[in-house]
């Protein structure tokens, strides 16, 4: 036994924990328990409890088979170190400039964690109003452009099993919810994208496209959204919604990067 773990205060818990997350690297990006039992010299039963842990606070999630785990962008609330998701913030930040710059709003990428949607890139043009959204500040899944872009995005069993979550959550909240999703869902077999008008914001417009990988395995979304007045309904169809779609394109080669690497 390492000599820190006979210290009262360490807590042998939280260190098997992340001596799990630490078994995720470049080479290792899906694992089943088996292998991390391996990995980390720990019981089997112990590997599944943490694993278990671990996905219910959004730090692991379903790899592409159902044995397999990997890491979930949960682990971002960690730190604002980590600021972005798979490589993909750091390239989609200059191509998101220009957008922001070109209509005056905001556009955040964003990934989900649990019942909400998790910003990991942002970019706003100076002078837009400030709602104190920033990398890593986390948006409902169920009501937000994010959201909604994501889960209309996503197959339909893993948006079943993310709606079962919301409900769960808080079954009072769950048929206003409901509406925000059935209406998404609508407007992106419409149009392609969601929209989101003065709901999260009374003065605030915004859209949200999906992000989907060229295997269709992984989804992110990106956001736009900027004033009423400037951002009507039309202009964001008109004008906003090609570009978002353009940038979804050029990002999602990506998204998808890690995952045909490694077949």
């Amino acid at each position: 036994m390492d000599t820190s773990e006979k210290d009262p205060r360490f807590v042998t818990a939280l260190a098997r924990g992340l001596d799990v997350l630490r078994c995720f690297t470049q080479e290792r990006q899906e694992l089943g328990t088996t292998d991390i039992a391996k990995l980390t010299g720990l019981p089997q039963p112990t590997v599944w409890r943490l694993c278990y842990t671990l996905s219910q606070v959004g730090c692991l999630m379903p790899g592409r088979s159902a044995d397999k785990l990997r890491v979930g962008p949960g682990v971002l609330l960690l730190g604002h170190a980590a600021i972005t998701f798979g490589g993909l913030g750091d390239f989609a930040l200059p191509l998101m400039r220009p957008i922001a710059d070109q209509f005056e709003l905001s556009v955040s990428l964003g990934a989900r964690d649990r019942n909400n949607m998790v910003i990991m890139q942002r970019s706003e043009a100076a002078g837009i109003v400030n709602v104190n959204l920033h990398i890593g500040s986390t948006l409902s899944l169920p009501s937000s452009s994010l959201g909604g872009a994501w889960l209309a995005a996503v197959q339909p069993d893993v948006r079943a099993q993310a709606l079962d979550m919301i409900r769960d959550e808080n079954p009072d909240a769950w048929p206003e919810r409901e509406l925000h999703v059935k209406q998404a869902l609508k407007d992106y077999d419409e149009l392609g994208f969601v929209f989101n008008l003065g709901r999260s914001h009374p003065d605030i417009n915004a859209i949200g496209v999906p992000v989907i990988s060229p295997d269709g395995t992984s989804v992110m979304a990106l956001t736009g959204g900027g004033l009423r007045t400037r951002m009507t309904r039309d202009r964001l169809t008109k004008q906003v919604a090609p570009a978002l779609k353009k940038l979804a394109l050029q990002l999602a080669p990506v998204l998808g990067s890690e995952a045909l690497a490694r077949r």
